[in-house]
């Protein structure tokens, strides 16, 4: 397994002690205890806050709560972005990423200013976890605070593999007490005497140092770590830090950050070739049984109400003639617990489970309006390419059913079953689940084609195999291009309304003009240009 390196934020991350000194200042004053040198607050950089003020200021502890309360009412404001990061942080996490390290947060400051103040600067991605106290009070102690984090993690029984990076005292001993490993940095708000006697292994005098940490693997992280704790001057082993931190920051410009995306998986979740396999399969499984159960059920209704088995026959045309409520019931169904399974998914992902850790993003307009002009484009030009080379005509089974299925339908069911339900009823199952269950375990683009594949086969004939197959794979490169699978839900949604409300009329535009039908797929090629111009230039955040 990857060395784990658990990050303290307030004075190893960022340089956070005007906002926070500035928020005690103000809290201390609300109480009635201003303190006029303010410098002296510096202490408060790091520690858990209300142990902090009943230390310093000789606070009860109901006193101690009112003065978190006042203090969080300017950080929530104002104190919590008098912040920065220090120099060359990111260039030491993408270091650290590019080198396999798997990277988490462990601070004392409650989690949900800690997501915020990381977000804000960028950098939160680089972060499988990322855990803080609560807001109630619960889970401020530094060790607590690791725990967490090695649960989230599932290293409980791999300690061995953790280190962790802080400038105070409490991040020391609280790495201790867990039974891991503490590298002190002095360019935040501790002491060198302070860490030393607290137990760190490793005193960083600057972000440089930190490059020690870098190393391919484990064996020479531990060794050089432990020549360190041999050398009592410690400039030797500086020295060699920053040099090697300084020589391996020159590959990190050479490669793009899509390039380094689409590198093969060093991880996977662990599972056997047997279990990834039912992990593709029970998606499946999941959204035929929920439609199944919806059709026997429909069936069986019809059957009594038609005067019971002497009349199966008219049941089962009734049935077929209800194919749309019985999709509807099954894709609700089914979606419930796809969702439930999405989630799960993206939660162990978050967690540095396995895969891909990004985050749920927001792409900008201009990539919702190109996702939606090139599902509309390609949509249109498979639509016409199957009518050029007839393929219905050869396959003749597709176009009788849906004629039989959604023939003499209210739109609005058209619109909600085929247009919305079943878009994001499949997302999920495709692209939310099984594309990105392969992506964690085999290669991007081998992904893209299996899950296209899938998909295609999982609509059962020729034409929509055809069909699904190539948009699976358009959807399944809006989903991985962007990182958030609400692009491919509104591409698919775009497309399956344009099939069943724009297709036809689009179709008749050209029918009375000589060589429409080259002039119209002309158009359909020119407007997915800029599309995948936009989509393949964006770079998500």
């Amino acid at each position: 397994m990857s060395q784990v390196i658990l990050f303290d934020l307030d004075g190893t991350l960022t340089e956070s002690g005007e906002g926070i000194i500035n928020c005690v200042a103000y809290a201390l004053e609300k109480l009635g205890k201003k303190e006029e040198h303010p410098e002296k607050l510096q202490c408060f950089v790091g520690p858990p806050l209300k142990e902090q003020f009943m230390k310093y200021a000789g606070l009860s502890e109901e006193e101690a709560e009112q003065a978190v309360v006042y203090y969080r009412e300017r950080y929530t404001t104002k104190g919590m972005f008098e912040n920065c990061l220090y120099p060359k942080i990111p260039e030491l996490l993408e270091l650290l990423k590019i080198n396999d390290k798997i990277l988490g947060v462990a601070s004392s400051k409650p989690e949900v200013y800690v997501k915020q103040i990381l977000e804000h600067f960028q950098i939160a991605d680089y972060f499988t976890a990322i855990v803080g106290s609560e807001l109630d009070g619960r889970r401020t102690d530094k060790a607590e605070v690791i725990e967490e984090a090695l649960r989230r993690m599932h290293l409980e029984e791999e300690r061995d593999k953790v280190l962790m990076v802080g400038d105070r005292s409490h991040d020391v001993q609280g790495a201790v007490s867990c039974g891991l490993q503490c590298i002190g940095v002095t360019y935040g708000y501790g002491s060198r005497e302070e860490l030393e006697s607290a137990g760190a292994v490793y005193i960083a005098d600057s972000v440089e140092d930190l490059g020690i940490l870098a190393s391919p693997n484990d064996e020479e992280t531990t060794e050089k770590v432990e020549s360190v704790r041999k050398d009592t001057s410690g400039s030797m082993m500086h020295v060699s830090a920053k040099a090697s931190f300084a020589k391996k920051m020159g590959p990190v410009e050479e490669n793009t950050e899509e390039e380094r995306e689409n590198e093969y998986p060093k991880k996977t979740s662990g599972y056997s070739t047997v279990r990834q396999i039912w992990r593709l399969v029970y998606p499946f499984l999941i959204h035929y049984g929920a439609t199944m159960l919806a059709t026997i059920a429909l069936y069986l209704i019809y059957i009594f109400q038609t005067g019971g088995v002497q009349e199966i026959a008219s049941a089962g045309k009734r049935l077929l003639q209800s194919t749309l409520y019985v999709t509807l019931i099954g894709d609700v169904a089914a979606g419930v617990i796809l969702y439930l399974f999405y989630r799960k998914d993206q939660q162990r992902r978050k967690e540095g489970f396995s895969g891909n850790r990004k985050d749920f993003v927001w792409a900008p307009p201009v990539i919702w309006f190109s996702v939606i002009v090139l599902a509309i484009a390609i949509g249109q030009f498979l639509n016409d390419f199957i009518q050029v080379i007839h393929l219905n005509d050869l396959f003749p089974g597709y176009s009788q059913v849906s004629e039989t299925a959604f023939g003499g339908q209210s739109m609005g069911l058209m619109i909600l079953v085929v247009g919305i339900i079943g878009p994001v009823c499949e997302e999920l199952m495709f692209r939310g689940i099984i594309f990105h269950r392969l992506k964690d375990w085999i290669r991007p683009e081998i992904a893209i084609v299996v899950s296209a594949v899938l998909f295609g086969i999982y609509h059962g004939n020729v034409v929509q195999f055809f069909y699904a197959t190539c948009m699976g794979i358009m959807l399944a490169i809006v989903y991985d291009k962007t990182g958030t699978l609400w692009t491919s839900i509104v591409a698919h949604v775009a497309a399956n309304l344009w099939s069943l409300f724009g297709s036809g009329p689009w179709n008749a535009l050209w029918q009375g003009i000589p060589a429409g039908m080259i002039f119209s797929v002309v158009i359909e090629i020119l407007l997915c240009v800029i599309p995948v111009y936009w989509l393949f230039g964006y770079k998500r955040k």
